[in-house]
């Protein structure tokens, strides 16, 4: 149905004059009349009826009428909303991995939003596969994450990078030490990221070259469950040094050899033409990842 159709209907059927309806909807007459009678000829049934030197609604113009206002007004929303994106304004929706909320994200996106009031952000969090799949299938618009998942689909920028460092509970003996060699850490079982999670890649290319010597005792998907396992005693962790890791039931020490660092991006999806606001989102948190020093831990 010609969206277009319905609102030459709905125009008509407010002037229920041909001629002053085609004058307001700038088109001429004939124009005007051949769109109703393909309306008419796509329903099968006469929406006008001639009343005097004018015309009426019809019986079945009567019936169309409320779903035609909602059909218009839907589609008239639609655009706006776009029209919004596409200037950068409106809602972004934001997928994240959770080490990257405080304080990078909300960083970023306080800054965006104060130079563009109009704009505003849905938040959801998940894993770094999970964030790139929301992406590939449309169900968030900017996602912050671990390069887990190369794909054609998909646009990634480098935003932080961080060291690798060791955490490990306050009354370890490794505690008494002010930073710690990854040799220093082998004799101790280990917690760390199972292999959901996109931050395994960076530990597991640590551990490589002694992995006969790395014994992990326990393997989860979320930062913060590793480090309550390693408050709580059940061993030692090694992993990127992010604000969620400084906890006060931990005793964190900088990597000293070998020293390490791998990087978090944000991703976008590769469409041959991005929303103007996914896309200037994009480029400022690329621009200010470049232009700040990474955030206080």
């Amino acid at each position: 149905m010609n969206i277009d159709h319905l609102r030459y209907f709905l125009v008509l059927s407010q002037e229920m004059h041909y001629s002053r309806a085609a004058q307001r909807l700038n088109i001429s007459q004939s124009g005007l009349s051949h769109a109703i009678a393909a309306l008419e000829q796509e329903l099968g049934v006469s929406l006008f009826q001639k009343s005097g030197r004018g015309i009426a609604l019809g019986r079945y113009g009567a019936a169309l009428l409320p779903q035609a206002q909602q059909i218009v007004a839907l589609a008239d929303s639609c655009l706006r909303h776009f029209q919004m994106l596409r200037e950068g304004v409106g809602t972004l929706r934001l997928q994240t991995i959770p080490l990257l909320i405080i304080p990078t994200v909300t960083r970023l996106c306080r800054q965006f939003k104060q130079a563009n009031p109009g704009c505003d952000f849905e938040f959801s969090t998940g894993m770094s596969s999970q964030v790139c799949q929301s992406v590939i299938q449309g169900k968030a618009d900017i996602g912050f994450c671990s390069k887990i998942l190369p794909d054609p689909q998909l646009v990634y920028a480098a935003i932080q990078r961080r060291a690798m460092v060791a955490a490990v509970p306050l009354d370890h003996p490794l505690a008494r030490q002010d930073t710690v060699t990854l040799e220093e850490t082998l004799p101790y079982p280990h917690v760390t990221y199972s292999w959901l999670s996109g931050q395994r890649d960076p530990v597991d290319h640590l551990f490589a070259p002694v992995r006969d010597r790395w014994h992990i005792a326990y393997q989860v998907e979320d930062a913060n469950f590793i480090l309550e396992l390693v408050a709580q005693g059940f061993g030692i962790t090694v992993l990127l040094d992010t604000p969620p890791v400084h906890r006060p039931d931990v005793k964190v020490l900088p990597l000293t050899h070998p020293v390490q660092e791998s990087d978090f991006y944000i991703v976008r999806r590769s469409a041959p033409h991005p929303m103007g606001s996914v896309e200037r989102f994009f480029d400022f948190c690329v621009a200010e990842s470049q232009r700040e020093p990474a955030p206080p831990l």
